[in-house]
Order: structure tokens, then sequence, then C-alpha cells
């Protein structure tokens, strides 16, 4: 009896050890969180499946955990929508595009939101990168 006690407390302390390091690890290097603005005035088709590619690529970060999409918000002339959790790549890329591109908006959000990264087909920089 006191050998299967013994296990059973080695097994107990054990499994305390190993989710109290996974939370420390957790803890210090934590995920990086990201807030994402996605511009929704009009955009060719082809050039909207093109701008919207590297959400694509923070999505499947998202799923494999090595990033948090923690708000994304879609805007555009008409006013600003956020969405309760990351759509999928493929709601994104099916939306619709309408009305001018409202850089005062833009500004506004990003003032707002300083980290927030952007996508839009109107932009001339390059698409955010891993942030790994």
């Amino acid at each position: 009896m006191s050998r299967r006690k013994a296990l059973l407390t080695t097994l107990g302390f054990s499994g305390l050890a190993f989710a109290t390091a996974g939370l420390l690890i957790r803890w210090v290097f934590p995920i990086s969180q990201v807030t994402l603005l996605i511009d929704r005035s009009y955009c060719p088709e082809a050039q909207w499946q093109e701008a919207t590619q590297p959400y694509r690529q923070l999505y499947r970060q998202h799923q494999h955990r090595q990033l948090q999409i923690k708000q994304v918000i879609l805007f555009n002339t008409l006013g600003v929508e956020h969405v309760s959790s990351p759509p999928s790549p493929e709601a994104i890329q099916q939306l619709s595009t309408y009305g001018q591109p409202n850089p005062t908006q833009q500004e506004n959000l990003q003032k707002s939101l300083p980290n927030a990264w952007v996508i839009s087909c109107h932009l001339t920089g390059p698409p955010p990168q891993n942030l790994k």
C-alpha cells in the first residue's frame, strides 16, 4: 500500500510541477497580441485578394498560438465595425469593398490604437511581418 501511495504522491507532485512550469513560461514569454484595422473601402477584387494575404498569415499564426489576434476592426466611409472574434481568412476575402478611402478615419483609428496593423489595398508599404 505504501508503494502505491508513494507513486501517486510522486505523480501528483510531478503533474503540479509541470503545470507550474507551463504557467511560468507563459507568464515570462507571453504571446504577442495584435489589433488589426481592415480598410474595406473600394478595391478591385484581384487587388483585394492580394491585400488580404497578410491576414491569412496572421490568422494561421493565431491558430497555432504564435500570436493572438486581439481585435479586428473593419472600417470604410460608412462606419466602423468591431468584429467579436477573428473571422476566417475566407470570410475576410469575401467581404464587399465599397466607398472611398478615408485617411482621416484611418488616422483617428491608428491614434486610438497606436500598435494596430492596417490591412488595406491602398497602402504602399510592405505587409506586416511575422511577430517572432
